[in-house]
């Protein structure tokens, strides 16, 4: 089946698209396809430990069922985790850091890409 690179690029509270983004790489898996997500920009923010939303429901309890769906490789931008002060150690899930160039490298070995 496809590889498919799924970009999240938006913070996880205040609308729907990193909620979307992480349900659209889940139900992927549903139907063979390969999947990898990609943390990108604001989107790093998802991966933030201690998250108490007030009216939503947890996004990082969302990010840790992944590996259930056989979404193994989870990668995040090193530029926007420093630019956002997150340690890779803080984050809920395991992720790969990558360089903006290994990132490029990265998401061009995929079959097709969706950014959120």
């Amino acid at each position: 089946m496809a590889t498919i690179a799924v970009i999240l690029t938006n913070p996880p509270y205040g609308n729907t698209n990193a909620s979307e983004g992480v349900e659209f790489a889940l139900a992927s898996t549903n139907y063979g396809h390969e999947c990898s997500v990609f943390f990108v920009g604001t989107g790093v923010l998802q991966l933030m430990a201690n998250q108490q939303p007030a009216t939503q429901k947890h996004h990082a309890k969302q990010l840790k069922v992944m590996p259930f769906y056989d979404i193994e490789d989870c990668y995040a931008c090193a530029a926007s985790l420093l630019k956002h002060n997150i340690s890779v150690d803080t984050v809920p899930i395991d992720i790969h850091p990558l360089t903006p160039d290994e990132l490029r490298a990265t998401l061009a070995t995929f079959d097709h890409t969706v950014t959120f």
